[in-house]
């Protein structure tokens, strides 16, 4: 289950290009992404997110 999706604004993941890196955190582990640009990036949070709040109101 997604928990969160969020830019990785502190550099967690010390990529080259913390702009476009983003981290989809589940309750077993966090995925490091990285979006060819900073819009495509927040593009993908939105859709990821809405797809996760989604699928959470699906099972309730």
């Amino acid at each position: 289950v997604i928990e969160e999706v969020y830019l990785d604004h502190g550099n967690t993941s010390k990529s080259p290009s913390p702009q476009t890196t983003f981290i989809v955190k589940t309750k077993q582990r966090r995925y490091y992404l990285m979006a060819p640009s900073g819009e495509a990036a927040r593009i993908w949070i939105d859709v990821i997110f809405t797809g996760a709040q989604g699928y959470t109101e699906y099972l309730e």
